[in-house]
Parts: C-alpha cells; structure tokens; sequence
C-alpha cells in the first residue's frame, strides 16, 4: 500500500509541474514578447491654466532606442533630452526658454497620458497617435 502512495504523490507532483497557474499544460517555449514601438508622430494638449498648449510630438528610432521632439503652437520646435522609453512608460525633458520641465507619461496603444513639470507646478499631458 506504501508504494502504491509514493506512486500517486510521484504521480500527481509530475502533473503538477506540467502545468502552469491556470491550469494550462506548459510548452517549454518561452513566446518572445514584442517591446512596444512608440514611432509616430503624437497629436498632443497639454492642460494649462493659461489655455490649452496644443501640439506634435515626433519620436523616431527602434530597437529601444529612442529620441523625440515637440512641435508646440508656442515655442516652436522643442528637442526631448534624454527620452527613454521602458516598457509602455516614457519621460525626457525639454528647454523651456531657458527654463527646463521634465515630461514623463505611459504609452496605452495609440494614446498617452502624462505630465508635464515645470518648477513646482505640473500640468496633464494628453495626446493621440496619428494614423500612418
């Protein structure tokens, strides 16, 4: 009777392990997951108390690296500094007439939601990507 316990523990430790959390027999395969491309160019608002700030933001690149600028109905084109973009997140910060606002927000598809600081104040950022 031992040995046919130690056969069922063995047994059911075996199944156990061939499945995965949900119940899903596991393949041994990892599936490669595609890193989000965030290229385009992004119609953008930025909410501030002087009126809405309307918009481009262009980024360029692949492979994790990326770089970006603003085209802004007010200061023209604005250079993003150190722009990264780590998983569905991104920040940078860009030269304000000599004042420097940090921008940071997540990527959802074709939208973005973030902030935009500048001193102690910061201000929504919301935005669209164009269709190609």
């Amino acid at each position: 009777m031992l040995s046919a316990s130690v056969l069922l523990i063995g047994f059911l430790s075996g199944c156990a392990a061939s499945t995965n959390a949900t119940g899903e027999a596991k393949t041994g395969k990892k599936e490669k997951v595609k890193p989000y491309d965030p290229t385009g160019s992004w119609e953008y608002t930025v909410a501030t108390p002087n009126g809405d700030s309307f918009g481009v933001m262009l980024v360029s690149g692949a492979n994790g690296l990326f770089e970006a600028s603003l085209q802004t109905d007010q200061f023209g084109t604005l250079q993003v500094t150190d722009f990264t973009v780590v998983g569905m997140a991104f920040s940078g910060s860009i030269d304000v007439m000599g004042t420097i606002a940090e921008l940071s927000g997540n990527f959802d598809g074709d939208a973005m939601t973030g902030s935009v600081l500048l001193g102690a104040d910061s201000y929504p950022l919301q935005g669209a990507r164009k269709a190609q």
